[in-house]
């Protein structure tokens, strides 16, 4: 019985189909990721940036690709001809080695250059990730930042564009030829060259091979020296010493270790050249395990050695001048050198604000904000977003003149969301944009408790805001449940909204054409939705709009910037456009000390450590056609050195319009960087700052977390509190005349809840990026906001109003405390809305705390709240206390606040006694003595004497 046999050209057609498909599908997948791309590159007319980009990453790729595959290929060959003849005798080992060897041989003519060349591949991808390093490096020659370091003479420019580029290109050689070394030693073993089987060790290494592995474990010796140079570098950024950069034991110790290990490591590798010759192992491997034992002694054990019994003695004597390097370095890199911070002129402190006061203040009280953007973004929701295909994503605060005053409104965009959109036309060809925006006042609300809105509704209504001409969204923050892509143009009329004329279409240039039916497939298969290509609505001409969100669109250009948390909306010239900031960082800056992004802005940010960070880039997107205009402080280093690598990316901020800067804010997460290094950076004094006599700390917010609603704000409590958020201003700084818009940040001294100074950053085009510092006198014992906030939940009217709205099922939120510098003193303005207990309720605005030095001041309004705040209230002098709410505040109430702090701090510091910490009991009781002391200073009681003094059990309580 014979078998039939199918034909070979039958049996393989199915394999060539399943083949060509998934080559058609790789290529449509490169296809639609590249061609959309470079389209949408075109779209916002910056098509350089993708060619620069691509090419420098396939460049970089190709080069090091090359360069590894030749490396390897060329030792795969010499190896290869070295190969010395078989040995006549052969080890059962040798034999099987020796077979596998002949298996192999007939096809490692193609196999030794495919492999070289697949390992090549790989490592070529992975040199183009370093394509941002590159270009640095390429593009800096000639900028230079300016006050070069003092160990090397080096400019800061070195450091954050040259050296991380040398460092990769040492790490590369020095990967490159280890692992091209041990691959080189396999193929000897392979071929012979090699045999640990041999009787003798004169036979276990042919001298060819020997010499071959000389020379390169020779230069791999070389690299590692090249490897020590840099490494001298690195110490101007270590963490060894009291601060950040080059310690006493770096300079003295690591330093001179390291140029000792650089001849050490030359030596080494003269010994292995000179082994080509001498072909003795001995020499060279003594020499590598010398070097290693000096790596460990000198490198290691002898900075630890001076650290610990030549510096921890006298540390301050021998850190000092690295001390004042780190001090001067921190305070360039984060712009916050004391000489270039004005301080307002010295004035004193009042403890209460006068109803003078208060006049001389009008445009500041006009602008107090009232409303917390989380609450009013609900607010919105519920009262302005008319259908539910709209939503809030967020509320800004910007600055407005309107009718010839300048005014803070809260804006918000109604965008448009596809979350609830049941049918793809109605996703991607009706419901394409948002319409117009909310403005609402800061300082006030209606008789409901809702916010006073000067534009609302659609059509957009203009009450009293900015005008409003084209109040359509096609690009904004964007959200979950948005889609991925819109289509313009199409034979579907687009929803422009409810109860508008029929027919609308866009005219603007966002979008992308959606072109010929090639071109359709293309971005079809890119978004994996075949209603792109046999959708009968989709025309030539109809435009596909996608990184419509600011988080995909803004930063795809740009990948080296940093970005703030919050871009915010403006009414520029009729138009809505987005502003987001934008900031130059590195963590290269020599003697600066880092700080951690994520823990500076309270999470607003990723984790990212940085020792210099400038708000180098703003950019400007128009919400109707997505225009992006990236304006850039062009003398920064930096952006000077991406302007070159990009001519056409950026624009000079000089050339942006009057009316565009006027929006234009200082942006809040740099301002808190920069608060947080301040806190410890504005001592100049090297001892001073040593010894930790003048540490501040921004001050926590009492509203927020589980102290929001607390009855009593406790030190420990304000302890774990989150950190107090800028805030936005509209006030006459002191010794000024006028008002300006400020960003302002108070700070307290660590440990403790008196306020000691406050900063503010200009947002005026005439003041932008001015920092001014004011320090509160010393012998003033200026309350901060936990100790405020403390003092409202006890007044008694205010517990009484809690109460009853507690117990009628509702609940009490609070709004942000602001701190609010008025001529010589402080107001302190905390709202305080009120939420029914049931599903989707809004919280009302109900009523306004106002505290005036001892008074606790509660009124409906803003302005009732004020008037008893100030009633009574002399020139000079102080009210009678208690205020609008009876609340009291009397200094017997300041003195028990200051009994009640120093109470916690001999609590914290019979703890401290308990874990044996003794440092910190000494301490706490320190603060807890201070604290007792000015109590009895206000009380006006006799100090007690020396030795009676309250404090804690000298044993640890039970």
């Amino acid at each position: 019985m014979s078998t039939a046999r199918i034909p070979t050209r039958q049996r393989r057609w199915p394999a060539f189909v399943i083949g060509g498909v998934v080559v058609l599908a790789v290529l449509f997948t490169v296809m639609s990721t590249f061609y959309i791309d470079l389209l949408w590159y075109r779209e916002i007319d910056q098509s350089g940036v993708f060619w620069t980009e691509l090419r420098t990453k396939v460049a970089l790729g190709a080069v090091f690709g090359l360069l590894f595959f030749g490396l390897l290929y060329a030792n795969l060959l010499f190896t290869r001809r070295l190969a010395p003849p078989p040995l006549r005798f052969l080890t059962p080992e040798q034999e099987a080695i020796e077979r596998v060897r002949l298996a192999f041989e007939p096809i490692l003519g193609w196999a030794l250059p495919v492999a070289a060349a697949v390992l090549a591949l790989l490592v070529g991808i992975g040199v183009s990730r370093q394509w941002q390093v590159f270009l640095l490096w390429r593009n800096s020659s000639g900028i230079e930042f300016g006050n070069p370091e003092q160990l090397f003479d080096r400019d800061p420019a070195f450091y954050i564009f040259s050296l991380p580029w040398l460092k990769f290109l040492q790490g590369w050689l020095f990967s490159a030829f280890v692992g091209v070394t041990f691959l080189t030693a396999i193929a000897h073993f392979f071929w012979g060259g090699i045999r640990p089987q041999a009787r003798t060790w004169a036979e276990r290494v042919a001298p060819a091979t020997r010499a071959h592995l000389s020379v390169l474990l020779g230069l791999i010796m070389l690299i590692k020296a090249w490897g020590y140079y840099l490494g001298r570098f690195d110490l101007l950024s270590s963490p060894r010493g009291v601060v950040q950069g080059a310690s006493y034991t770096d300079v003295n110790a690591q330093l001179p270790a390291l140029n000792f290990l650089i001849i050490a490591a030359v030596i080494c590798a003269v010994l292995f050249f000179a082994n080509i010759w001498r072909q003795r192992w001995a020499l060279p491997i003594i020499a590598v395990i010398v070097l290693g034992a000096v790596s460990v002694l000198l490198g290691t054990a002898y900075p630890a050695f001076v650290q610990r019994f030549r510096v921890t003695p006298q540390e301050f004597q021998r850190e000092q001048p690295y001390i004042v390097q780190n001090i001067e370095g921190t305070q360039r890199a984060f712009d916050i050198v004391p000489e270039e911070i004005e301080s307002p002129p010295e004035e004193g402190y009042e403890p209460v604000v006068t109803g003078e006061d208060l006049e001389a203040n009008q445009a500041t009280k006009d602008n107090i904000r009232l409303w917390r953007p989380s609450i009013l973004a609900q607010n919105f929701l519920s009262t302005q977003r008319i259908r539910n295909y709209y939503e809030f994503r967020d509320v800004d605060v910007g600055r407005y003149v309107l009718d010839g005053t300048p005014r803070v409104l809260m804006v918000s965009g109604r965008e448009v969301t596809q979350s609830e959109t049941t049918t793809w036309q109605n996703e991607h060809l009706v419901f394409t944009h948002g319409y117009g925006a909310v403005a609402a006042k800061v300082n006030t609300a209606n008789s409901e408790g809702a916010p006073v809105l000067e534009l609302a509704d659609i059509p957009v209504r203009n009450i009293g805001g900015p005008e409003l001409d084209q109040p359509r969204i096609y690009f904004g923050e964007g959200g979950p449940g948005d889609t991925a892509f819109v289509i313009t143009g199409s034979g579907t009329a687009e929803l422009d909204y409810e109860g508008a004329p029929p027919g609308y279409r866009y005219d603007g240039t966002g979008g992308i054409e959606i072109g010929n039916s090639l071109q359709r497939a293309l971005f079809a298969w890119r978004f994996r939705d075949v209603n792109l290509l046999i959708s009968g609505q989709i025309v030539e001409d109809s435009r596909i709009m996608i990184y419509r969100s600011l988080g995909a669109r803004v930063p795809k250009p740009v990948p080296f910037l940093t970005f703030d948390d919050d871009p915010y909306l403006a009414v520029v010239d009729g138009r809505l456009n987005w502003i987001w900031d934008a900031y130059t960082t590195t963590n290269e800056y020599p003697y600066s000390e880092s700080v951690n992004l994520a823990e500076a802005t309270g999470g607003q940010l990723n984790p990212q450590l940085v020792n210099y960070m400038r708000n180098s880039v703003k950019v400007v997107v128009d919400a109707y056609d997505g225009t992006m205009t990236y304006y850039a402080d062009l003398e920064e280093p930096i952006v000077q050195v991406w302007h070159r690598v990009y001519p056409g990316l950026f624009t000079d901020i000089d050339a942006a319009s009057d009316s565009m800067r006027e929006h234009f804010r200082y942006p809040e997460n740099l301002f808190q960087a920069q608060a947080t290094r301040f806190t410890t950076y504005h001592v100049s004094d090297p001892s001073v700052f040593y010894q930790n006599q003048d540490q501040w700390e921004i001050a926590p917010d009492p509203t927020r977390g589980d102290v929001t609603i607390a009855g009593t704000t406790t030190t420990s409590s304000l302890e774990t509190a989150p950190r107090l958020r800028p805030y936005y201003l509209l006030m006459k700084a002191p010794g000024e005349t006028e008002e300006s818009f400020q960003l302002v940040l108070p700070f307290v001294p660590k440990g403790r809840q008196n306020m000691v100074a406050w900063l503010a950053a200009g947002s005026d085009p005439e003041t932008y990026g001015r920092l001014l510092s004011l320090d509160l006198p010393s012998d003033e014992n200026v309350p901060g906001p936990g100790i405020v906030f403390s003092r409202v939940n006890q007044d008694p009217q205010f517990s009484a109003e809690r109460t009853l709205l507690s117990q009628s099922g509702s609940t009490v939120l609070f709004g942000d405390l602001l701190v609010i510098p008025i001529e010589k003193s402080f107001l302190y303005v905390q709202p305080a809305y009120v939420r029914a207990d049931q599903p989707a309720a809004v919280p009302e605005l109900k009523f306004i705390v106002v505290v005036n030095g001892d008074t606790v001041a509660l009124g409906d309004n803003l302005d009732e709240a004020l008037d008893i705040a100030v009633a009574d209230v002399e020139p000079g002098g102080e009210g009678p206390g208690g205020g609008g709410g009876g609340g009291g505040g009397e200094t017997d109430q300041t003195v028990a606040e200051l009994l009640a702090e120093a109470a916690q701090h001999f609590e914290a510091a019979d703890r401290a006694l308990r874990a044996g910490d003794l440092a910190t009991y000494q301490r706490e009781i320190e603060s807890a003595q201070d604290l007792v002391a000015q109590a009895i200073e206000l009380s006006g009681a006799a100090p007690a004497e020396e030795g009676t003094a309250a404090s804690p059990s000298a044993s640890p309580t039970p």
